[in-house]
């Protein structure tokens, strides 16, 4: 293979890669940091212990120690294509209703 065929398969390999970045996260999920339920209301749970014993069925304090006890197994790596889902909202969305 010469340079110019590699060349031209570096190029198609780059543009497949863009349009992987482009589909790679759904536009729904693009802005679940400013409207989704977890980013929205997560906080203001915490500070009511009683609401937050209500939604998740259990204490702040029950809550914490399970995602330390958790967290390296749930957590996942930041990619150059989307940023992941932290450890408190996955925890959080399977404890939740």
């Amino acid at each position: 293979m010469d340079i110019e065929e590699e060349t031209l398969l570096l190029a198609l390999l780059v543009d497949e890669d863009e349009e992987l970045q482009r589909i790679w996260v759904h536009s729904i999920n693009l802005d679940r940091e400013n409207k989704g339920e977890f980013h929205s209301i997560f906080q203001e749970l915490r500070e009511d212990k009683d609401r937050f014993f209500v939604y998740f069925r259990m204490t702040v304090e029950c809550f914490d120690e399970i995602l330390d006890i958790i967290i390296s197994d749930i957590k996942k790596k930041f990619t150059h294509y989307r940023r992941p889902i932290q450890a408190a909202e996955r925890l959080a969305v399977t404890l939740s209703e």
